[in-house]
């Protein structure tokens, strides 16, 4: 014997608790004017069951917030399809996750000095950039102040640097030189990587390149 008062539906079954994509919660958000239509509310409940019942495959439409689960190939479609244009096909794995992720932050502030530290803080983390009024140079010219306490400096990151610098400087700055910070046990390490690419050297306590190249 049914315990629904006459005219009226019984409330809809939870599938699953909490908050998620569940029939119960879906026929919630339903305007009244809905509910109270027999047609709709049924037409709403199929719906919503479902919907409810493919949960997994509606979860893996949620790209953009598991960026750090999704295969190599997607990430590169993914920049693609978000106009990443300093994106490298050669980077790593790591260093396509961070560029993927900052990408939408760098495209807001491009032409800016937090844009160049951003996007390049991708390949080396913890980029600085120092202006020209900084370390008295040249008037709209800038250095980059690479940090390599995480990995030596390379000469390929380099040359992936210098190339891909102008997408996201402003067109009047130019880009002077090129310092990787280190602590003093870590010279040899990142001048031997850097000397094969042929790059101007000078070292300093704590300084391991300049330049160029």
């Amino acid at each position: 014997m049914s315990n629904t008062t006459p005219g009226t539906s019984a409330p809809p079954p939870s599938l699953e608790g909490g908050y998620g994509l569940t029939l119960e919660n879906f026929i919630r958000t339903l305007p009244d004017v809905l509910k109270n239509d027999q047609s709709m509310l049924a037409l709403a409940t199929s719906i919503a069951g479902a919907l409810a019942a493919r949960t997994a495959e509606i979860e893996r439409l949620n790209i953009y917030t598991h960026i750090d689960e999704l295969p190599e190939p997607l990430l590169d479609i993914l920049a693609y399809d978000s106009k990443v244009d300093w994106w490298d096909v050669n980077y790593s794995l790591e260093e396509k996750r961070r560029t993927l992720k900052d990408s939408w932050g760098v495209h807001r502030i491009l032409g800016t000095k937090a844009a160049v530290e951003r996007a390049i803080s991708a390949i080396y983390r913890d980029t600085e950039v120092s202006e020209w009024f900084e370390y008295g140079g040249a008037p709209f010219t800038f250095k980059l102040l690479i940090d390599t306490a995480y990995e030596n400096a390379d000469p390929v990151k380099h040359q992936r640097v210098l190339d891909r610098v102008g997408f996201y400087k402003n067109l009047r700055s130019r880009l002077e030189g090129v310092e990787y910070v280190a602590e003093p046990q870590g010279l040899c390490t990142s001048y031997a990587a850097v000397a094969a690419a042929g790059m101007e050297i000078n070292i300093t306590v704590g300084v391991d390149v300049y330049g160029l190249g």
